[in-house]
């Protein structure tokens, strides 16, 4: 004889996760997800704040690239310090490059974050191009600059001309100099009228009057430059104003007053 029995096992289950599993069975879906989403979106937001917090990720190093030349380091340490121990990764870049470039005889910097924790500053020194007339000195790349206590280089060309003029008259200058150069001259000095003539001193004589159309005015002086070559020394100003040629003004003579 068998004796069966059908004896079915209920898992217990502890009375607190009773409580909070029925609780969860009240809800719907939809309720279910806007709790899930605002849990994961607060743990989200707490994990976020905990790594951006500030000193949690430290600048390390820096690393400064490039030819100095006559930069002072010191000057340069003490611009850079400030951002050593700042997060790594929220420190805005623009602060640093803007402190960077405040050291005298810097030209342009380039800032960029290099994992791990490291700020690699890239440094051009600056390169003077051009006097200014209004006081400084125009650099390579047609941007106005300041240098205390510097005696300037023979032979950089006098700019003259308005007020945020420096950028379209230094590139101004490199077209004039390229025209200039097949017939072995160069610019000693250049000058913007506010009414937007030009005119250009070459080196060892002559003005030239440019007036506004400047480039083709340069090229025809350039096509009879040979012709007056053996006179330059007598020519005090030429005026390439004219529509199927130009004027010549001559220096006085020893007996004159007037030219």
């Amino acid at each position: 004889m068998s004796v069966g029995a059908d004896v079915r096992v209920r898992p217990t289950r502890d009375r607190r996760t009773s409580r909070w599993y029925g609780r969860f069975r009240r809800l719907d879906r939809r309720h279910l997800r806007i709790v899930v989403f605002a849990l994961s979106a607060s743990m989200a937001a707490w994990g976020l704040h905990a790594l951006l917090a500030p000193g949690r990720f430290p600048v390390r190093s820096v690393r400064v690239v490039g030819h100095l030349g006559h930069i002072p380091q010191p000057l340069l340490v003490a611009a850079i310090r400030p951002f050593l121990y700042q997060d790594f990764y929220t420190l805005p870049l623009d602060q640093v490059g803007a402190a960077v470039k405040t050291v005298p005889w810097v030209g342009s910097v380039r800032v960029e974050r290099r994992f791990p924790r490291t700020l690699v500053i890239h440094v051009r020194r600056l390169h003077l191009a051009a006097q200014w007339a209004r006081g400084g000195w125009i650099d390579a790349q047609g941007l106005r600059a300041r240098v205390d206590h510097y005696k300037p280089p023979k032979g950089l060309p006098l700019f003259k001309g308005p007020a945020g003029s420096e950028s379209v008259m230094w590139a101004h200058y490199g077209r004039f100099e390229a025209l200039l150069k097949p017939a072995g001259l160069t610019i000693a000095a250049l000058a913007l009228s506010d009414r937007g003539t030009w005119r250009a001193t070459l080196k060892g004589g002559p003005r030239l009057v440019l007036g506004h159309d400047s480039y083709a005015r340069l090229a025809r002086f350039v096509a009879v430059f040979p012709q007056l070559a053996s006179e330059r020394v007598k020519i005090r100003q030429v005026d390439l104003r004219y529509t199927n040629g130009f004027a010549i003004g001559w220096k006085a003579s020893a007996g004159d007053k007037n030219d």
